[in-house]
C-alpha cells in the first residue's frame, strides 16, 4: 500500500502488529511514525516506546522487545530504523543479523534461497536470527506494534514476503507533478493560506520535491504573506534559490552563447559553496533534459518549458558534443588532470561556442 492507504487504515483505527516501511520520502515517512507514537498515551511512552537501529540491534533482541507486554498501556510501539536485512544482498555478503557487514564490493546480487547450506557459507549465526523473526512474524504479538523501516527492499526475500502475510507493506514513494501539486496546496491550506499555481510552480523549481523543505519554506511564507495568499513574486523574493534553480539561469547564458555571464555565475555559485562536481553533474543533467525536450519527459511543467526553450539553441550534434565535453570534464577533474574551478570555467567557455 501507500501511505494514503495508511492513513486510511489510521483513520479507521485498524493497526497491524506488522510493518515494513521503506522509499525515499522520509518526510512522510516520520510524519506516520510520529502518529503511531501517539498510541501510546505519553505518560507511559517511555516504558512502551522503543526505537533502535537494525544496524546496530541484533535480530533476536528486536524480536524479544517486541515481545514484552506493554505496561499500562494498551499497546507497545517497537521502530527499527535501517532494517537492512530487508535488503538484496550481494556476493560475499552473509545475511543481515541485525549488524552491517562488508561485501566483497563488485555490486553483484545473489539470490536470497534463505538457505546456508545450498549457499555454500557458513551462516548458522544469521539464519538462528532469521528464523527468530521469521517465528514471531508467524504469530506476532497483538499488544505490539512493530515497524521496520529500510530506504530499499528486495521484494524476492521470503522475510519481505512473510510481513505481507502479517502485516502490511508501505511504500513512501517522492511526490511528482500533481500529486506534489496537491501536496503544497493542502500544506498550504493547513497553513491558513492559498497558493497561486505559479507560486508553487516556482517553489517546486526552486527546492524540488523534498517534502521536508518544502514545509519549512512554507512556514515561511505564511508568515511573510500579510494577506492570505501565497504570489510567484513571494516566492521568488523569501525562497532560497538553490543550485538546481540557478542552472536553469546558467544554462540559459550558455544558450546565449554568453560565456562571460555563464562564467561569472559558476564563479559566484562556487563561492557560495557549491561543489564544482555538483555544478558538473547538474549541466549535465540539464543538457540531457535538454535533449529530451522534444519528447515527453517525467519532469515539472515549469522545468520542462524552461528545456524546451533552451533546446531551441542547439542542434542535436551540438548537444551531443556538449556531454562528450562535459563528461571528458568530469573524467579529467577526478582523475587530477585539470584543476575543478579552471575545469568548469574552460567547460563553460566549450559549451558558448558555436559550431
Amino acid at each position: 500500500m501507500d501511505y494514503t492507504a495508511l492513513d486510511k487504515s489510521l483513520q479507521r483505527q485498524v493497526i497491524s502488529p506488522v510493518y515494513l516501511f521503506y522509499g525515499e520520502e522520509t518526510y512522510m515517512r516520520d510524519f506516520y511514525l510520529n502518529r503511531f507514537k501517539l498510541l501510546i498515551p505519553e505518560e507511559y511512552r517511555d516504558f512502551n516506546l522503543d526505537i533502535l537501529d537494525g544496524r546496530e540491534t541484533g535480530i533476536e533482541t528486536i524480536v524479544n522487545i517486541a515481545g514484552t507486554l506493554p505496561f499500562l498501556s494498551d499497546k507497545r510501539l517497537v521502530i527499527v530504523k535501517n532494517a537492512d536485512f530487508f535488503k538484496a544482498r550481494r556476493k560475499g555478503q552473509g545475511k543481515n543479523t541485525g549488524k552491517s557487514e562488508e561485501g566483497t564490493g563488485n555490486g553483484d546480487k545473489v539470490p536470497d534461497t534463505d538457505n546456508s547450506e545450498e549457499s555454500g557459507e557458513d551462516r548458522s549465526g544469521e539464519d538462528s536470527g532469521m528464523k527468530v523473526l521469521e517465528a514471531y512474524l508467524a504469530d506476532p504479538s497483538i499488544s505490539t506494534c512493530l515497524i521496520f523501516c529500510s530506504d530499499s527492499v528486495d521484494k524476492k526475500r521470503r522475510i519481505y514476503k512473510n510481513i505481507e502475510k502479517c502485516g502490511q507493506v508501505v511504500q513512501f514513494s517522492s511526490l511528482r507533478n500533481r500529486e506534489l501539486n496537491q501536496w503544497i496546496d493542502s500544506r498550504a491550506r493547513k497553513l491558513g493560506m492559498i497558493i497561486e499555481p505559479q507560486a508553487s510552480a516556482g517553489l517546486i523549481a526552486a527546492v524540488g520535491n523534498n517534502l521536508r523543505q518544502l514545509s519549512s519554506e512554507l512556514k515561511k511564507l505564511a508568515c511573510y504573506t500579510s494577506g492570505a495568499k501565497i504570489t510567484a513574486s513571494d516566492v521568488k523574493l523569501m525562497v532560497s534559490r538553490t543550485a538546481e534553480l540557478n542552472i536553469f539561469d546558467l544554462v540559459d547564458a550558455v544558450g546565449g552563447r554568453d560565456y562571460k555571464t555563464a562564467v561569472r555565475m559558476a564563479r559566484e555559485m562556487v563561492s557560495g559553496g557549491e561543489p564544482v562536481i555538483r555544478l558538473l553533474y547538474m549541466t549535465a543533467r540539464q543538457f540531457r533534459l535538454i535533449i529530451q525536450a522534444a519528447g515527453q519527459m517525467q519532469v515539472h511543467p515549469y522545468v520542462a518549458q524552461k528545456c524546451i526553450k533552451q533546446a531551441r539553441n542547439y542542434s542535436l550534434d551540438e548537444l551531443k558534443r556538449c556531454m562528450e565535453k562535459i563528461l571528458s570534464t568530469d573524467a579529467d577533474i577526478k582523475t587530477g588532470r585539470q584543476e575543478p574551478v579552471l575545469a568548469l570555467e574552460l567547460l563553460i567557455i566549450h559549451l558558448c561556442e558555436k559550431g
